[in-house]
């Protein structure tokens, strides 16, 4: 049988591709051809995924002569001086360089002024009620909002990085041409960014990122820019993603929002389970074997390709109890991969955490009555995109 072709197609409801289920039992390292036309192994069990993620014989140094390649044409897997690309030793340097800005304790800090940004949203949405769009209200504003303030970008210009991120994170050979050229734009301005920074110091995260050393070590410039370019797009699209899709599952599932208003200490646990349940890409980071390596799932050849796919993982039973099933109270005693894992740990996470956090916090506190204005097989989804968002979704309260 040929390989499936990836990105596997679009589920209704958000659901994780229906062909995972068949080979997590079927074919657990089965082949996928990927939109650049080159073959890979699709890890889909969560042992296998673990594995892909921690293992250091996993590169992700795609750039390396017959590596295989998600697009056809230029991704982001090109950026030389982006973390997510790099091996040790070079990534081991650049974390460590990073740590400072990105710990717990850096993140939280942070907390007041999301919390400042999540009620002003709720409330300029309340009064506009009783109706009307979560993405466009709350979903999409608040994680650009918060990055860019993060990072010191004037609210001018954050129609120009919502276009930018969304265009970065758009998949096959259709909209090629608009990836390239929101490449350079994006480029481009983020070297102003730097500049200006240097120019006239101040105390955001990008300053904080231009003074972080380790002993003589600093960033290169373009180790600044790079960075500063992921920040923005994992800071954005994931979580707005993540955001529209908690929502939606939540209101899917009318009982557990219920609870969650009744009590709401337990929405740092619901966040949890909405990263595992409602992980927002079936997409993943692609890797390359440098040696043979033995999954659990059994044996991947030095040179072959693996995508492992986050989402699939989640909803192996041999990990998590009836899987499939949304569930607030569910305990996770070994944690999810909804950040990954290992080396390539998600910098932001934390972030991530406290703009979820506050944002689903705010929503069961002020709006008990939230509920979908439309069925939720009409709610509309993103097509062509890395992640599997909703496109609007539709509310009352």
């Amino acid at each position: 049988m040929a390989p499936e072709a990836f990105p596997f197609p679009d589920e209704p409801l958000g659901e994780v591709p229906r062909s995972c289920a068949w080979r997590r039992t079927q074919d657990p390292l089965g082949e996928a051809v990927l939109p650049s036309g080159d073959a890979v192994r699709v890890a889909v069990c969560f042992g296998d995924v673990e594995a892909v993620l921690t293992d250091p014989r996993f590169s992700r140094d795609l750039n390396r002569p017959g590596s295989p390649r998600l697009q056809p044409d230029a991704d982001m897997s090109e950026d030389r001086d982006t973390l997510i690309n790099l091996d040790p030793p070079r990534h081991t340097r650049l974390r460590r360089i990073l740590f400072q800005a990105f710990s717990v304790r850096g993140s939280e800090r942070w907390r007041p002024r999301v919390r400042e940004i999540v009620w002003e949203l709720v409330d300029d949405m309340t009064a506009a009620g009783p109706h009307g769009d979560l993405m466009a209200v709350l979903a999409r504003p608040l994680p650009i909002r918060v990055i860019a303030e993060i990072l010191g970008v004037a609210d001018a210009d954050l129609d120009k990085f919502r276009h930018w991120a969304e265009a970065a994170m758009t998949i096959g050979p259709e909209r090629a041409a608009e990836r390239a050229q929101g490449r350079e734009e994006f480029y481009a301005y983020l070297r102003e960014l730097v500049a200006r920074h240097r120019r006239e110091p101040g105390t955001d995260l990008l300053d904080t990122m231009i003074t972080a050393r380790d002993g003589d070590d600093r960033l290169t410039e373009a180790e600044l820019i790079d960075t500063s370019r992921s920040l923005l797009l994992a800071g954005h699209e994931t979580t707005m993603t993540t955001i529209g899709r908690g929502v939606f599952t939540l209101l899917r599932h009318r009982e557990q929002y219920e609870q969650l208003v009744a009590e709401p200490a337990l929405v740092p646990a619901a966040v949890e389970e909405i990263l595992r349940h409602d992980f927002p890409a079936d997409v993943g980071f692609l890797r390359v074997a440098t040696e043979d390596v033995d999954l659990p799932s059994g044996p991947v050849r030095k040179g072959e390709g693996v995508m492992p796919l986050i989402s699939s993982a989640h909803r192996d039973d041999a990990r998590f109890a009836d899987a499939d099933r949304f569930d607030i109270h569910r305990t996770m005693p070994g944690g999810h991969l909804g950040f990954g894992k290992g080396p390539h740990y998600c910098l932001g996470a934390q972030l991530a955490r406290v703009q979820l956090q506050e944002a689903f916090g705010a929503l069961v506190r002020e709006l008990p009555g939230l509920d979908l204005a439309v069925p939720a097989d009409e709610v509309p989804w993103k097509p062509g995109m890395m992640t599997h968002a909703l496109a609007r979704l539709p509310i009352t309260w």
